[in-house]
């Protein structure tokens, strides 16, 4: 008996090595397949991106905004969902981030209500509506960029109606001065649009924020957002508010030239006609990034 013991447990051990000299072989020959796969798969890197020549129209401006500076702040990765508030026609970031989501993450544009666009010029009709892209059905075509193809569909939303089949999707919502007219008028957006934001974010997802910054000590209907300028202090406690945590601000995008006393529409980019106000260049900029908690 002690024998035939013997000779069965030989016979299990060599019948797994085996078993695992064939797993062995088999790793062996679909690893570098799997390998191809993912490198065929991967989208460019960040800084690929900015430098790519698709850029070379926008690249004057990184002066101003930093982009590779300002992003790697953020956390923003290749296969991320991203939101971009206000995007606008072919925006400046969308430039950066359609590319850079396009072969394994996704992008969806978020823009204003009609109502707030309405408010803000009173000459808004059906015509401005095709033309400003707050028509959400259009946000495709709006996000899309030359020669690139996304391998998730481009959609958009209204900031005060992301539909809950978003909830918990995005890994980043990016805010590129897109909140002052969110403070504006006599029943503010604010803390509709970031409850929103803060349902579509998945728990720990990241918002990066770059704002025209009025000085601390401003008057507060300077600095309501009428002027394109807000306080950093207000654009925290705001999102505090929807329940984000406050990260980190960083000065990146800071111009200590800029006195921000007038409408940040008398600077560059919106006005180059006037040498004074060119040689400010761009407004004075937050940077601030917010945490979803997990």
């Amino acid at each position: 008996m002690e024998d035939f013991m013997k000779v069965k447990v030989i016979m299990m051990a060599s019948a797994m090595a085996l078993l695992l000299v064939a797993c062995s072989d088999d790793s062996e020959t679909t690893a570098p397949s799997a390998m191809t796969d993912m490198r065929m798969q991967a989208g460019p890197s960040l800084e690929d991106v900015i430098n790519d020549e698709r850029r070379a129209d926008n690249r004057g401006r990184d002066e101003w905004r930093h982009p590779l500076d300002t992003l790697s702040f953020f956390g923003i990765e290749p296969e991320m969902t991203i939101i971009e508030v206000l995007p606008g026609n072919g925006g400046w970031y969308t430039q950066i981030l359609n590319p850079l989501t396009a072969a394994q993450g996704r992008l969806i544009g978020v823009t204003y209500p009609d109502a707030l666009f309405s408010q803000m010029f009173r000459t808004w009709n059906e015509q401005s509506i095709e033309n400003n892209g707050a028509n959400i059905s259009q946000m495709a075509r709006y996000l899309s960029v030359e020669g690139v193809e996304s391998s998730q569909p481009i959609v958009g939303y209204t900031i005060d109606n992301i539909p809950d089949s978003e909830n918990g999707q995005a890994d980043a919502a990016l805010f590129f001065r897109a909140m002052h007219h969110l403070f504006r008028f006599d029943e503010p957006l604010i803390d509709t649009a970031l409850s929103e934001i803060y349902d579509a974010l998945s728990p720990g997802g990241v918002v990066g924020v770059v704002q025209h910054r009025a000085p601390e000590d401003a008057d507060p209907a300077f600095a309501s957002g009428n002027n394109g300028y807000v306080k950093q202090s207000d654009v925290i406690a705001a999102f505090e508010r929807a329940g984000f945590t406050f990260e980190e601000a960083s000065e990146i995008n800071s111009n200590p030239n800029d006195p921000a006393d007038g409408f940040v529409w008398r600077l560059p980019p919106t006005r180059t006609d006037n040498p004074e106000t060119s040689a400010i260049g761009e407004s004075d900029r937050m940077t601030i990034r917010f945490r979803k908690p997990s």
